[in-house]
């Protein structure tokens, strides 16, 4: 058994404290309570409203690094950072690879997957690039 509107109401077709359908008793028409779901549904579910994925960022070998992803590096025990800024990554005004950000910081010949760290838009972890590098297959040959 459905219960009785009480008599505040909002909809048009609602007057003086009545209920807005004598069939039903409820203080809207059905058709009033899915416009306004739908209505709300449609507000929150907006296409414009989700985010799209990332169409700039740097390409590092097979990591792509979308804008805005900071890189870090610790040198006798300072920690290091340049971003990832459009296309480009950007270290003390200067545009570099994540090599020459390594190398720049600890001096040559410093291996950029082993001491950069990541943190992507978005994600509260950093990780080591060397965790996201892509594992190549061994080429050896079964005849």
């Amino acid at each position: 058994m459905r219960k009785r509107a009480s008599h505040e109401t909002t909809t048009p077709s609602a007057r003086h404290g009545a209920p807005a359908s004598c069939q039903t008793g409820f203080a809207q028409e059905e058709w009033e309570i899915a416009a306004i779901a739908i209505r709300e549904w449609m507000t929150h579910n907006n296409p414009e409203s989700f985010a799209m994925p990332a169409t700039s960022g740097y390409q590092w070998k097979h990591l792509f690094l979308p804008h805005g992803t900071l890189l870090r590096t610790i040198f006798n025990g300072k920690n290091y950072h340049c971003l990832v800024d459009g296309d480009r990554i950007h270290y003390n005004g200067e545009e570099v690879s994540p090599s020459g950000f390594a190398n720049a910081v600890g001096g040559i010949h410093r291996n950029a997957w082993k001491v950069v760290w990541i943190l992507f838009p978005n994600s509260p972890t950093w990780k080591l690039a060397a965790a996201m590098r892509l594992k190549r297959k061994s080429s050896g040959k079964s005849c």
